[in-house]
């Protein structure tokens, strides 16, 4: 098995260099094991490189990136590499990778300064040109260099590492973040939907995502749906949705907390502009009407909002620990489902049918809450 060790060797002994790079450093300096191991190999070309390593597996299109078993584990090796900008949007860039492209030279091309270090393979040597080290110690994100607003999903990737770091941006970043702003129109927006989705997935402060956005005047141009909220109903969806956040990890979750303040229309609009997951868009118009329903928890309400549970994309159970996690003054739904399942066995009368026969159940049913609720 090919080790971290044997890897860096075999590449310095054949003229190059490879340094662990980006947030895997990050991690490991804020004490968190990093999920992925990136390495940056410096001072070797492609050809060399993948006659040293038949076995890897190529990935890179505009410049060398390779997928190699190391510890195990597949890892991404991209080599060093520089970034000019010629045009517009992602794509406006002219990359150049060489040998004579220094780690020093990579790592001036990333965002922030707490993404823009190093760490050599065989010594061990933090590489740390801008300073992220003290910024991680301090707690705030900081543009590496102007070239910042040259990519513009640089700023929705900035408003990400805020909401997973719970770090604050500096405000000259915030200020290189608003120039992106015409370019940030014309992004794809499958790209804007991956960052949501990471934030989503793994942030502890999700709310912070769109904050930061909204500090950027982004956020109209990101997620309209979001911005056009009154200051008062931002509050609340943000703070609802930090709650949910400490409440479940999964990202349909966290999403149909926004279900609460915005209406079925407002996110069938920005399903409509960017495509989101089905069931995020149904759990959250879901999480909005339950919660109408039981904004007046009569036994006739609660009836209807467990039977329409029963059959969505939002189960009783998820709804329960999205109320809770918010804090709504609800019923919690879990028990009283329960216990009209398990209602005792009188039987249907032989002279219903059909529909007669729901309303019998639903009936009994009603009756059943209102003794449990003590109405």
């Amino acid at each position: 098995m090919l080790t971290e060790q044997t890897f860096a060797e075999t590449v310095a002994a054949n003229g190059g260099r490879v340094y662990r790079v980006g947030g895997c450093v990050r991690d490991t300096l804020m004490g968190v094991v990093p999920k992925d191991i990136d390495f940056c190999v410096a001072g070797m070309v492609k050809k060399n490189f993948k006659v040293l390593f038949p076995e890897v597996e190529e990935i890179g299109k505009s410049f060398p990136v390779f997928r190699l078993l190391i510890d195990g584990k597949k890892c991404e090796v991209a080599f060093a590499r520089t970034e000019r900008k010629e045009g517009s949007g992602y794509k406006g860039f002219k990359i150049s990778s060489n040998p004579k492209v220094t780690i020093q030279d990579d790592l001036y091309r990333r965002d922030t300064t707490v993404n823009s270090m190093a760490v050599d393979c065989l010594t061990g040597e933090l590489i740390d040109p801008f300073q992220g080290r003290q910024d991680i110690k301090a707690g705030i994100l900081r543009a590496t260099s102007g070239h910042f607003s040259d990519d513009p999903m640089r700023a929705l990737r900035l408003a990400g590492q805020s909401a997973r770091l719970g770090f604050t941006v500096e405000e000259n970043t915030l200020a290189l973040a608003r120039a992106v702003r015409d370019e940030l129109a014309e992004e794809p927006s499958e790209r804007l939907i991956a960052e949501l989705t990471k934030v989503l997935e793994g942030a502890r402060l999700p709310a912070d995502f769109f904050k930061v956005l909204h500090k950027a005047d982004l956020l109209q141009i990101a997620f309209p749906e979001i911005a056009e909220l009154s200051s008062p109903v931002f509050d609340e969806t943000m703070e609802q949705l930090d709650l949910a956040a400490q409440a479940t990890h999964e990202p349909k979750l966290r999403f149909a907390a926004l279900g609460f303040t915005l209406s079925k229309e407002t996110l069938l609009r920005w399903n409509h502009s960017m495509t989101l997951p089905g069931d995020w868009v149904e759990a959250a118009a879901m999480a909005g009407k339950i919660k109408g329903l039981l904004s007046q928890p009569t036994p006739e309400n609660v009836v209807a909002a467990i039977n329409q549970l029963r059959r969505g994309s939002l189960s009783i159970s998820e709804f329960d620990i999205l109320a809770k996690g918010v804090r709504l003054n609800v019923p919690e739904l879990g028990p009283l489902q329960a216990a009209i399942s398990l209602l005792p066995g009188e039987a249907v009368p032989k002279d219903l049918k059909g529909k007669e026969i729901g309303e019998w159940y639903k009936i009994k049913h009603i009756a059943a809450i209102r003794q449990m609720l003590n109405l």
